[in-house]
């Protein structure tokens, strides 16, 4: 303590480190941590400097078998990779990457940091002491190695080593370093004995670049199966990384129209808290898929004005349910009336299966209304027979016309832009 004072002496690295850590909590990213084996310090640093808030959504330190397993999810990590190693801290940073994704909004910069050691420890290990560390965000991952001579530090001065490197490997990532790896190595290792490689992976080529090709190299993604779903929304492009909990717009959107913009904000206003968004499934059960040329065309639709869509190879409800737990999803009155067909089933226990699923998923329909054109009356979803559980199950909720009414079809927008 200082003389006559109450408060502690701070070090220069603490300076340091309460540097990086300001600079970090002055971008826009959100930023999810899976740390397992070491790096202990990394979040305490982050979170004990002001600001916290904004950057940190999660930290998860899953340390034992069924934890681990909790976290991961098994298409993203071979459980024989070992527990300490690279494969492993890039499912780890993967994981925590789709939950950053999932707890922010649209258009949010996020990123997932997984961090896996192998350190000093109580009792005989074979192996060196190792530390693992990946990065992973929409634009590209980083993964780390360092492999340190053995017996010569405390577990604490590794944990402080592992720290160090993941809290230099998030500043890196968001721009914000100053140090670099180079001062790392000459500060805080032994190049001599200890042993640091890194690689960067760009997910799409192009991300640095807002191009046609940008666009043109993520729904390739999609085409050939390497992502289920690709999000573009607020210029940024996140692959694999379904948000649950929202409200969804499923169509073809040719073309988009105010009329999508519209109905969508009327079920916002019907659910608020829940931000929308639209919805493209690129394969149809009666058209197959549509050429990568016609879906970028489409894309770009939306990528002009900014709005959110989410490309999807999920035509049916069920398959939309798997992606996007806990959603609504916002259908028109011919659509639903489709819904409620058993004759689409096959029979009337494959539909009550169906609609099973996606109450197990918590989802549900907003349905819009829709004009006969021959009569001029306003059908809504009292207009349709929905078997009694159904509606017991509250699956569906309708839009007034008060709400929502447009007079004017897709169809009818696509013919009168072609006639012009």
């Amino acid at each position: 303590m200082e003389e006559g004072g109450s408060h502690a002496v701070v070090s220069s690295d603490d300076d340091r480190r309460t540097s990086v850590v300001e600079r970090i909590h002055s971008t826009q990213t959100k930023l999810v941590m899976f740390v397992t084996g070491g790096g202990m310090h990394t979040s305490t640093w982050l979170l004990s400097v002001p600001g916290a808030s904004r950057t940190v959504l999660d930290v998860r330190i899953p340390y034992g078998q069924d934890s681990m397993e909790e976290v991961l999810p098994p298409e993203i990590h071979d459980t024989n990779t070992g527990s300490a190693s690279v494969p492993t801290a890039i499912a780890l940073a993967k994981a925590a990457y789709r939950k950053a994704v999932g707890w922010s909004a649209f258009g949010t910069p996020v990123m997932g940091v997984g961090v896996t050691c192998g350190l000093a420890t109580d009792r005989h290990r074979r192996g060196d002491d190792k530390i693992f560390i990946s990065v992973y965000g929409p634009r590209a991952y980083t993964w780390y190695s360092l492999i340190l001579e053995k017996g010569t530090r405390s577990r604490l001065e590794e944990d402080v080593i592992a720290s160090e490197l993941a809290l230099e490997a998030i500043a890196s990532a968001m721009g914000v370093t100053e140090r670099g790896m180079e001062h790392f190595t000459r500060e805080c290792i032994d190049t001599n004995v200890d042993t640091l490689q890194y690689e960067r992976h760009d997910l799409i080529p192009g991300m640095n670049d807002s191009s046609d090709a940008c666009v043109s190299a993520a729904v390739k993604k999609i085409l050939t199966g390497e992502a289920k779903t690709v999000e573009f929304s607020g210029g940024c492009i996140y692959l694999d990384a379904p948000r649950p909990n929202r409200i969804y717009l499923p169509g073809s959107f040719n073309p988009l129209h105010d009329g999508h913009r519209e109905l969508l904000m009327a079920a916002e206003n019907r659910r608020p808290g829940k931000e929308g968004a639209f919805e493209l499934s690129i394969g149809n059960a009666d058209k197959g898929l549509l050429d990568q040329s016609e879906i970028e065309r489409r894309v770009k639709q939306f990528v002009a004005t900014g709005a959110p869509v989410i490309l999807t190879q999920a035509p049916l409800f069920t398959m939309k349910a798997e992606l996007f737990p806990s959603s609504t999803f916002v259908v028109g009155y011919d659509t639903a009336v489709r819904l409620v067909q058993e004759r689409y089933y096959g029979s009337e226990t494959a539909m009550m299966l169906q609609f099973a699923k996606l109450a197990h998923q918590k989802c549900d329909f907003i349905v819009a209304g829709r004009v006969d054109k021959e009569t001029g009356r306003f059908h809504t979803l009292e207009d349709i027979e929905i078997p009694e559980v159904l509606r017991r199950g509250s699956l569906f909720s309708a839009l007034s016309a008060d709400e929502f009414r447009l007079d004017i079809s897709s169809t009818e927008l696509r013919e009168r832009s072609s006639y012009n």
